[in-house]
C-alpha cells in the first residue's frame, strides 16, 4: 500500500487539472454511475466526526475526517484525517492519504468550477472571509480558470503578521501576477472583489446586511456545514432567486440554505444543481449576484484521491509500505 502524505498531494496537485477531476465526479454524479451511502457523522467533546464512503465502477474508498474549529487556538489544522482508496476488484488497500489535502484540494477546485461555470468571465478579483487552507486552495484553483488580478483577504481571528505571510505564499502558489490586499473589514473586502469566498466557521453571518455592496457578485460559500452555521446574510437572498449547490443535501445540512427554507426566505425548487449546469440540462444564473452553497461528498474524494493516486504510482510518489 502506498502512504501519500500531505508535501505528496501537494507535489501532485496542478489546481488547473483538479478542477477537471472535479467535474468528471459531478458527470459521474450527474449520470448515477455510483452508490455513496450518506455520511455518518457524530459530535463529541466538541469534535465532529465524518465518515464518507464511496463507490464508482472502478473504484472505491472512504475518507475518515475530524472537524476541531477550536484546533485554530491550538496551532493545529481544524480538520484532519485519512482517504483510504481499496482496489475495486480484490478490495485491497491500495493507498492511504492525507484527507486535509484532498479535501482542501477537492474544495478548491469545486469551488473554482463553480466559479468557471457560474460567474461573469470578466471577473478578476477575489475576496476570501477566512484564511486557512480551504480559503488558500480555493484563491489558488480560481486564479486557474479566471485571470485574477487581485485577492483581497480578511480574517480577524489571525494577526497580521501570519496574515502578511499567508498572503505572500497564496501570491506565489497562485496562477498570474496577481496583487494581494489585506482587508480591515468585510465591507472593505465587498467593496475590491468580483468573487467572494467564505471558509469559516461561523455562526452568524460574516457579511454585512448591506444590500448594495453584496450585489452583482459571485458568492462561493464553503464553511457552514451544519443546519446551526451561516455565512451569508439575508439581504444575499434577496438579491437572486436561484442558489447552486454539489447535491441537494446542502439543503439540510447546511444552515445558510436550511434556515432561509424554513423561513420562506428561499424555495427550495430554486435550489439548483451544478452537475445539471454542466451537462446543459440547466440553464446559467439570470442574474449577475450568485451564489454557490458547497458542502462536500464523498463522490468528489474518491474521484480525486483516485487521480492522486494513479499519478504516485506512475511518477514513484509516497511511501510504499506491507502490513
Amino acid at each position: 500500500m502506498k502512504i501519500i502524505n500531505q508535501n505528496d498531494i501537494d507535489r501532485i496537485v496542478e489546481p488547473k487539472k483538479m478542477v477537471e477531476v472535479v467535474a468528471k465526479a459531478f458527470d459521474i454524479y450527474g449520470k448515477g454511475a455510483f452508490s455513496m451511502p450518506e455520511r455518518y457523522g457524530f459530535e463529541a467533546g466538541g469534535m465532529t466526526f465524518l465518515y464518507m464512503p464511496c463507490f464508482t465502477d472502478h473504484a472505491c474508498g472512504t475518507k475518515m475526517l475530524a472537524l476541531v474549529p477550536e484546533n485554530r487556538e491550538r496551532s493545529l489544522p481544524s480538520i484532519d484525517g485519512v482517504v483510504v482508496l481499496n482496489d475495486r476488484i480484490t478490495g485491497q488497500s491500495r493507498a492511504l492519504l492525507d484527507a486535509k489535502r484532498v479535501t482542501s484540494w477537492r474544495t478548491g477546485a469545486t469551488g473554482a468550477l463553480a466559479v468557471r461555470e457560474l460567474s461573469d468571465e470578466n471577473a478578476a478579483s477575489v475576496g476570501i472571509v477566512g484564511c486557512g487552507i480551504q480559503g488558500f486552495s480555493q484563491g489558488v484553483c480560481i486564479s486557474a480558470v479566471r485571470n485574477i488580478k487581485k485577492i483581497c483577504l480578511f480574517d480577524p481571528f489571525k494577526p497580521e503578521a501570519v496574515l502578511k505571510e499567508y498572503a505572500e505564499d497564496l501570491r506565489k502558489a497562485a496562477a498570474g501576477e496577481i496583487e494581494m490586499f489585506l482587508c480591515k473589514s468585510a465591507e472593505e473586502l465587498l467593496a475590491g472583489s468580483d468573487i467572494v469566498v467564505t471558509t469559516t466557521f461561523a455562526t452568524e453571518p460574516v457579511l454585512p446586511e448591506e444590500p448594495e455592496l453584496l450585489k452583482g457578485k459571485c458568492y462561493i460559500a464553503v464553511g457552514s456545514y451544519k443546519p446551526y452555521m451561516k455565512e451569508l446574510p439575508d439581504s444575499l437572498f434577496h438579491l437572486t432567486d436561484d442558489v447552486y449547490v454539489d447535491l441537494p443535501y446542502a439543503c439540510e445540512e447546511s444552515g445558510d440554505l436550511s434556515t432561509r427554507i424554513e423561513s420562506g426566505l428561499l424555495d427550495e425548487t430554486n435550489v439548483k444543481c451544478l452537475h445539471n449546469v454542466l451537462d446543459g440540462s440547466q440553464s446559467k444564473p439570470a442574474s449577475d449576484t450568485v451564489i454557490f452553497k458547497t458542502v462536500g461528498m464523498a463522490l468528489v474524494d474518491l474521484v480525486a484521491a483516485e487521480y492522486i493516486c494513479e499519478t504516485a504510482e506512475r511518477e514513484g510518489i509516497g511511501a510504499e509500505v506491507e502490513f
